[in-house]
């Protein structure tokens, strides 16, 4: 474990203040200067390496309540080993939807507490290193956050060796002990134990696109805010006008972001023949970032509704990130630099769809997709 000197340390805390002040827009705006300091100063009084220093950052940097405002990922921090699992909120609380070959057994099942810890004193233990952006942050980050045995030891929730899950399967309660494994394992997955995986559910890279003749639709899924070089959303727009459908379905519930100028084309051309179409935009707590762009783009146009869930990510926003490295311990550090407003939408105010429409488990375990299946009584 690298070391520090206490000046070595104060040094790394003025040089990171020094440079959000430059770069964040309001680095204030939900914190005074005088307690941000005060943060800075207390939190990492007791570190004496790179992990302390690391973790005691994280917790400073979540109170800035911007998520794009960050530590970047360090196995000086962190370590090279998870505890590898994916929990996902999901309509009534956490399931687990990923994991390693020792619970795979269990996947589908909904979490019940950790170490004797239930649900809702996890969430506020494990608080501090969420910024909270809207009301469905600390869901959203909670399942990142416990599958870092340095974290959770930071909050005093594991000391050391495995963890214990308490789990719900059906109606049985079990407990399950899991010890922290190479990151880089892969994981199996709740939609790889479906007989028959919807074809919305199914990732194929960037955006890709398909017909659905059982809702009288045009679908695209759009993952991600790039451009493909084989495929470019001019010539999506093409076959979409030369479709007979007048349905049109924008699937943005894998899209963390990128350019949002991708997708002009396509938004240009819906504003252009505005009322001819039925345009119904798809969101998931997923949707992020210049993702939430077109999602407001799209969703000011005629005739158009969304379906899904809240994003995790608002409309008026942080973003646009620049990183700087600190003179000691060589941590990275993310910072946004520039706001983007949206009218009607305040620092906090997150998207609501049209219909709010939360992915139920029961539908993933039975191989079906909710957002899907309500727009099949919907159209």
């Amino acid at each position: 474990m690298k070391t520090l000197t206490e000046k070595a340390i104060q040094q790394d805390i003025k040089e990171l203040q020094k440079r959000l002040e430059q770069i964040h827009p309001n680095p204030y705006k939900y914190i005074t200067k005088k307690k941000f300091t005060a943060l800075l100063e207390s939190n990492p009084v007791n570190a004496s390496n790179i992990k302390d220093l690391g973790l005691a950052l994280m917790t400073c940097l979540a109170v800035l309540n911007d998520g794009h405002t960050y530590l970047g990922l360090s196995d000086d921090v962190l370590g090279t080993e998870n505890f590898m699992f994916k929990f996902e909120y999901l309509n009534n609380g956490y399931y687990l939807t990923q994991s390693s070959e020792c619970l795979s057994n269990y996947l589908g099942s909904k979490l019940l507490g950790i170490n004797n810890y239930n649900i809702d004193e996890l969430e506020l233990i494990v608080k501090p290193f969420i910024p909270q952006e809207n009301e469905i942050s600390t869901r959203y980050y909670f399942s990142s956050k416990i599958v870092e045995p340095s974290i959770l030891e930071y909050l005093g929730i594991r000391k050391t060796g495995n963890l214990k899950l308490q789990l719900e399967k059906g109606r049985d309660q079990i407990f399950v002990n899991i010890h922290p494994q190479d990151y880089n394992q892969k994981m199996l997955t709740l939609k790889g134990m479906m007989k028959q995986v919807p074809v919305t559910l199914q990732e194929k890279g960037i955006y890709w696109f398909t017909e659905l003749p059982q809702i009288r639709a045009f679908y695209i899924q759009y993952n991600s805010c790039v451009e493909r070089e084989n495929l470019k959303i001019s010539q999506i727009v093409n076959l979409f006008e030369k479709s007979q459908f007048k349905n049109i379905i924008i699937d943005f519930r894998n899209n963390k972001g990128g350019d949002s100028d991708v997708l002009k084309p396509l938004i240009g051309f819906l504003r252009k023949s505005e009322g001819k179409y039925k345009i119904v935009i798809l969101t998931s707590a997923d949707t992020y970032s210049s993702a939430i762009i077109n999602v407001l783009e799209l969703s000011s146009i005629k005739n158009a509704i969304s379906v899904g869930e809240i994003p995790h990510s608002n409309p008026t926003h942080y973003g646009e990130n620049q990183s700087f490295v600190l003179p000691n311990s060589k941590l990275k550090v993310f910072s946004s630099s520039k706001i983007f407003r949206f009218k009607g939408y305040k620092l906090g105010d997150s998207f609501k769809p049209t219909y709010i429409v939360d992915t139920q488990i029961q539908d993933l375990l039975n191989g079906k997709d909710t957002q899907i299946e309500y727009l099949s009584r919907l159209l």
